[in-house]
């Protein structure tokens, strides 16, 4: 039949073959696993079984019980044994958790010399097998670090596409000081220009200009007498309360003890804002100094209400070169400069080079994103097109960088935000929004809205109108938000529900949404929404 797969049915040798080594395997685990047999036995029958496969995880078990029963020294006919199973599967999960096991148990000499050459075996055969790479990278010493990474270059000297190598060569070198930087380029130069399509030397490339992630700190406080909150905005989310991770405040000088936080989202995970109640409020008002701790880490953040106030905040500075791309560790401009330099280059040479276009993005929002806006903008837009199998990522990445770019621009210090028509998928950076009042992110791509918006305590006026926006599932209790714009939105009425939480909405807009053309809605409304104006 047309469409149908040819398969050669076995002959009668083959089938007998099969079948008598499927009645072998039976009958030695029935032999295994119906009585306790002796060491050597046990040894005997797991032996041929593993020859055969190697991924039977019960016979590696039942043998490495066998074994310290064993009076002569079977480290190096173990060893011996595991290297043959892995030339039947170099990639057996058990018969390398094996050999890790026996090498552990090894007495002197140290096998170590011999392991490394298996490695080198089995990786020339395979550059990718990331089971040896593991087993080589664990036995690899702080004193064997060079020949590593001269191993490491071989094989990329072999194929530049070698994303395990690069992996490698990353992991040994940690903390790169500036001449060792300066060696990485050039290998990463030649890479790129030998294939400028090929993702892993970008990879690899990103992840030597990166540190690890920061940790998380407090970035604003935020402090309301008639709301009678005091929030603390992180820069990641966090989960007050677990383990070591605990905020604590002094206030007016005096310690308060018991002192117990809530999540501004609603709920009891990890999230970027935690609300703490004031004491009642004497009469008449009184100043308010407060100090609250993070203790996982030592540094601490005050906030003063006077007795005239309403509110008071304390919001940390945006650094310019971390609003973007936080993780960056290179601090040195002529570094970045220059490969922003070899980026363009390359360009002219390859316009659709995927790796290039998002790097030459990340370096540019580092060294200086308003005086490059419109070379992001261009290299995102190519991104897209040259990328259309990640367009999500490629869009939530675009997003990111129109929202560091309002946030940069002096409007912003009016409590105004506008992101008006921005091509939005996702609103990015909200622990950088909590002191904004009105927020503009109408006619965007927007899906939802989402749930650390709670980081903007001070939020008044949100138009989020003409984007694709079909629930407010999470929606926090902003205490602010007084006027809420959803006009245009694919939106109903059970949707709305979480606005009921918040306590000072007093006008939400729903013109051109499927509820419009409904008139029984008004009052289904009015009894979610009591004391709400609707149009």
């Amino acid at each position: 039949m047309h469409g149908r797969l040819k398969v050669r049915s076995p002959d009668a040798a083959r089938r007998r073959q099969r079948e008598e080594k499927l009645r072998l395997y039976r009958s030695a685990m029935t032999t295994l696993l119906g009585k306790e047999a002796p060491p050597d036995e046990v040894l005997a029958l797991t032996g041929a079984v593993l020859a055969a496969n190697p991924d039977v995880g019960t016979c590696w078990n039942l043998r490495r019980r066998a074994l310290p029963a064993q009076s002569e020294d079977w480290v190096q006919s173990e060893l011996a044994f595991a290297g043959t199973c892995l030339a039947v599967n170099p990639k057996s999960y058990g018969a390398w958790h094996h050999r890790a096991w026996v090498l552990a148990r090894a007495p002197p000499p140290s096998p170590i010399p011999g392991e490394r050459r298996l490695c080198e075996r089995l990786l020339g055969a395979d550059p990718r097998n990331f089971h040896a790479w593991e087993h080589r990278r664990a036995l690899a010493g702080a004193e064997d670090a060079e020949a590593e990474l001269a191993f490491a270059a071989e094989l990329l000297a072999r194929d530049f596409s070698n994303f395990s190598a690069w992996h490698h060569r990353g992991r040994l070198l940690g903390k790169l000081e500036t001449g060792r930087l300066r060696h990485e380029l050039e290998l990463v130069q030649n890479a790129v220009f030998t294939d400028p399509n090929d993702q892993s030397a970008w990879v690899y490339l990103r992840c030597i200009l990166s540190r690890a992630s920061p940790p998380p700190r407090i970035l604003c406080l935020y402090v309301n007498r008639e709301d009678a909150t005091l929030a603390a905005v992180f820069s990641r989310p966090v989960l007050v309360g677990s383990g070591q991770s605990a905020l604590s405040v002094t206030l007016n000088g005096s310690t308060v003890e018991g002192t117990t936080w809530r999540s501004g989202e609603g709920w009891p995970r990890p999230g970027l804002t935690w609300l703490w109640d004031l004491p009642p409020d004497p009469s008449p008002p009184s100043s308010l100094h407060i100090r609250v701790t993070w203790e996982p880490g030592p540094a601490h953040h005050e906030v003063t209400l006077q007795a005239d106030e309403d509110e008071a905040w304390w919001q940390e500075s945006i650094v310019l070169r971390e609003l973007f791309w936080p993780e960056v560790g290179v601090t040195d401009p002529e570094v970045l400069e220059e490969l922003v330099g070899t980026c363009r280059e390359l360009l002219d040479l390859e316009p659709q080079s995927r790796g290039c276009l998002l790097t030459l993005v990340l370096l540019l929002s580092v060294l200086d994103p308003l005086a490059h806006e419109d070379e992001i903008r261009r290299c995102l837009r190519a991104l897209q097109e040259a990328d259309p199998l990640r367009g999500g990522f490629v869009a939530d990445v675009a997003s990111r960088a129109e929202v560091a770019l309002g946030l940069l621009r002096a409007e912003t210090q009016q409590g105004r935000l506008c992101l008006q028509r921005k091509a939005l998928s996702v609103l990015a950076l909200p622990e950088r929004l909590a002191l904004v009042t009105e927020l503009d992110v109408s006619g965007n791509r927007l899906r939802a809205l989402p749930p650390n918006l709670g980081a903007m305590r001070r939020l008044k006026v949100l138009d989020a109108s003409h984007n694709a926006i079909t629930s407010l599932r999470g929606f926090p209790p902003l205490p602010c938000l007084e006027e809420l714009n959803l006009e245009g939105n694919p939106i109903t009425l059970p949707s709305l529900a979480p606005l009921a939480a918040c306590p000072r909405l007093t006008r939400l807009r729903l013109d051109a949404t499927a509820m419009a053309a409904h008139p029984q809605v008004t009052s289904s409304l009015a009894h979610i929404l009591p004391g709400v104006t609707i149009a």
